[in-house]
């Protein structure tokens, strides 16, 4: 059995790749001395960082991974800001004139999207009232309003979800009959996702107050980058206690945070062991224990493969899955086919 990603990310490196070259060429163009007096360059740059970051976008994620055309207007609005960030003071005179292809954009999607939206809040609502899951409610909602699950943005929307509001979230574990198993109190993967997280806020402030004084332009790029990273750190520490895995009537619900789910039933797992280390990487094993920083105590191995299902849409057919839970005794007594040896 071998892994099969569903989806392809060559699309989306090759736009993290262009992007970044891009903005790097252009970066370099700005810091020349012929910038600031040949008139053509800042219209040149401009163009280049707007128009062409956004068409960027278009080719290579919105037709190749089917996004909404709606998302164009965003990621025009976000090259808008990259070229405020690049661009000095003195010539964004044409970004001015971008700005109000902006707001024409942007009223034409705030309409789309408030269409939309009551449709998707009122699905969600209905979903939530059969599942406390945050994930499966929103997924169900856009397949329900809009025909298709939309991954990508459900895992952006969890991000910040989680992230901002994960202080005050119950756990998401609340239909009768579920027994929920944490995996973040024994293993120390809060202590050390507070550390790295607190480790990163230093981090951002030190390298921000530096390249400041090298380059405004990249120094607030890079402070984007890194409150992003730190949104991610903050969401998946909440979403792991707010998301732990769930013994269920027909089988069990296994849940690392926001990046991976599967849910396997009963008679479809053929064993399930005590281990002390990481199996070895090979086709059709999934080690989703790697992401609370710790090691596996649990090996799943499935009679028929199962589809686990990861970041932005993103899955993976796999036959072993090695795991990490706080109570390993009572799930595999849970879980251990009827006849297995003790």
């Amino acid at each position: 059995m071998t892994l099969t990603p569903v989806l392809n990310y060559r699309p989306a490196l090759v736009f993290l790749g262009l992007a970044a070259a891009l903005l790097l060429l252009e970066w370099l163009v700005v810091l020349s001395p012929a910038f600031g007096t040949t008139a053509a360059l800042p219209a040149a740059v401009t163009f280049d960082v707007v128009v062409g970051l956004t068409l960027l976008f278009y080719w290579q994620l919105v037709r190749r991974y089917r996004l909404p055309v709606a998302t164009v207007a965003a990621a025009f609005g976000g090259a808008l800001a990259l070229g405020y960030g690049l661009i000095p003071e003195p010539h964004q005179q044409y970004l001015g004139w971008a700005r109000h292809g902006l707001v024409l954009a942007e009223a034409l999607l705030g309409l789309m999207v408030l269409f939309n939206l009551r449709r998707v809040v009122r699905a969600y609502r209905a979903a939530a009232r059969q599942s406390a899951d945050f994930l499966d409610n929103l997924t169900a909602a856009f397949t329900a309003v809009l025909g298709r699950s939309f991954g990508p943005l459900v895992s952006e929307v969890a991000l910040f979800r989680y992230a901002l509001l994960g202080w005050w979230g119950r756990v998401e574990c609340q239909e009768a009959g579920q027994v929920a198993f944490s995996g973040h109190r024994d293993s120390g993967f809060s202590a050390l996702m507070g550390t790295v997280a607190l480790l990163s806020v230093i981090e951002t402030g030190a390298v921000h107050l530096l390249v400041q004084r090298w380059s405004p332009g990249a120094a607030w790029l890079l402070l984007m980058l890194d409150g992003y990273t730190l949104l991610f750190l903050l969401a998946h520490l909440h979403a792991v206690r707010l998301r732990p895995a769930v013994l269920t009537a027909d089988g069990v619900l296994i849940r690392v945070g926001f990046v991976w789910r599967v849910e396997v039933a009963r008679r479809n797992v053929a064993a399930v062991q005590r281990i002390t280390d990481a199996p070895a990487a090979a086709p059709g094993t999934l080690n989703v224990a790697r992401q609370l920083i710790t090691v596996p105590n649990l090996l799943l191995t499935f009679a028929e493969p199962v589809i686990v299902t990861g970041l932005y849409g993103s899955r993976r057919t796999v036959h072993r899955l090695a795991l990490y839970v706080d109570a390993p005794a009572e799930l595999i007594l849970a879980l251990r086919p009827a006849g297995a040896p003790g």
